[in-house]
């Protein structure tokens, strides 16, 4: 797998956390000679997240009697701060942190009501999502480049598993043309039929459900690292939730859709392919 600064960064803020234990935190900003907001910051994964210096490093060390993990501590800060493969794309701190993220996932649940996810999604149906979406001035085939280079990690040899619960609204919606939503609708079924991925469709006669006020929302885990994290995108600002509480909630919220959507295999399948049908006679 390709060098991942975010994730050296994620686990250097939950090593630097886990080493304070119990520890006042009042006690240690001053002992260390820093601020509470650094303290905050470099115990946070992600893009809230920040990297100490070598010094605060090691005096964070001296202050837990943990010298001895110094050497490790301090190879786990240098790759965090190394450059990533998404730099050259020039990407939002929260998008790339989150492309990173994926991109080491060994497991990835992903809701969606108003879309086909990402890692999902067909050039053309791409394309004229964030064609409609992104703003005038953004560059459309930077961001259909890195849309397509992120479902590289579907062709690894051992590609996460990867559990997709869409609304039928977003299907049916028309996104580009009737045959770019044919073509995209029959994407998923051949996802479907890959050993790593479920397709679950959220039925208009589901009704009411309990994810009706929550537009979207992905969890990835990375094992054996222990990394959990939740990623809500909104119109000006996403978020991650890293607290264990916040990802069971979701992990609660998920569960609770895929008893509510249709069964995956066939009754999926058949839905997805009546949609299909559907758009192709638009066209």
């Amino acid at each position: 797998m390709d060098r991942n600064p975010t994730l050296a960064q994620w686990q250097l803020a939950q090593e630097l956390r886990r080493m304070r234990g119990d520890r006042k935190f009042n006690e240690v900003v001053k002992a260390a000679r820093t601020t509470g907001g650094s303290l905050a910051r470099w115990e946070t994964p992600g893009d809230r997240g920040s990297v100490p210096g070598p010094a605060a490093v090691e005096r964070l060390l001296q202050i837990y009697e943990a010298e001895e993990h110094l050497e490790r501590i301090l190879a786990l800060r240098k790759e965090a701060r190394q450059p990533d493969r998404w730099q050259p794309f020039d990407l939002d701190r929260s998008y790339r942190t989150y492309a990173n993220i994926e991109s080491q996932a060994t497991s990835i649940e992903s809701y969606q009501s108003q879309l086909v996810p990402g890692i999902a999604q067909t050039e053309t149906y791409a394309r004229a999502v964030i064609e409609a979406t992104l703003h005038p001035t953004s560059d459309v085939d930077r961001e259909i480049t890195v849309r397509m280079e992120r479902k590289n990690i579907l062709k690894r040899t051992e590609p996460p598993e990867l559990w997709l619960i869409v609304t039928e609204g977003a299907l049916r919606q028309q996104v580009g043309t009737p045959s770019t939503m044919a073509n995209q609708v029959d994407h998923l079924i051949e996802m479907s039929q890959e050993p790593y991925a479920t397709v679950q469709v959220l039925p208009f006669s589901a009704g009411a459900h309990v994810a009706m006020r929550i537009p979207a929302f992905v969890i990835m885990e990375i094992d054996p690292n222990g990394v959990a994290a939740v990623y809500s995108e909104g119109q000006t600002a996403s978020m991650f939730f890293t607290d264990p509480e916040d990802v069971t909630e979701y992990k609660i919220l998920f569960e609770r859709l895929r008893a509510t959507s249709l069964d995956e295999g066939r009754p999926t399948r058949g839905l997805l392919e009546n949609i299909a049908q559907d758009h192709r006679r638009e066209a």
